[in-house]
């Protein structure tokens, strides 16, 4: 419903954080994207077994190398037909860059539009309680 409620206010950008951008969590925000026709960045941190601390029991082969990696990264840019734009890049720290066109969301839409046309709001009533209201859904908006 938190996801339903994101898309009716028509989220261009989410921020999807996650320990580390395995595949199923790439499957995830690939589908976000496709289903909520928005770009997500998909973050993922990078962790070795040297930042971990002292007092933390670890397993025989981590303790063995300092270097190995716990987190593994996974960062993602996908855009709203659920491609990637950038990424995902594992292993290694960095930053993705890319330059999003927004106006693609709109020709996305043609192909789902879970707020729209699929919404069936002569079938179904969608709130938010937001501050002691409710906010309805309507018409394919979040009011």
């Amino acid at each position: 419903l938190a996801r339903q409620a994101m898309h009716l206010e028509a989220e261009q950008l989410h921020v999807a954080v996650w320990p580390t951008v395995h595949e199923r969590h790439q499957i995830a925000s690939r589908h976000y994207a496709f289903e909520g026709r928005c770009f997500v960045l998909a973050a993922g941190g990078i962790l070795r077994t040297s930042d971990l601390p002292s007092e933390l029991e670890t397993t025989p082969e981590l303790a063995a190398d300092p270097a190995a990696l716990v987190l593994s990264g996974g960062s993602a840019i996908i855009g709203p037909d659920g491609h990637y734009v950038a990424g995902p890049v594992f292993d290694e720290e960095t930053v993705l860059v890319a330059d999003l066109d927004l106006a693609s969301i709109d020709r996305e839409v043609m192909a789902l539009d879970v707020t729209g046309h699929y919404a069936r709001d002569d079938v179904f009533r969608f709130g938010v309680e937001r501050g002691g209201r409710t906010a309805e859904h309507g018409l394919g908006s979040l009011e």
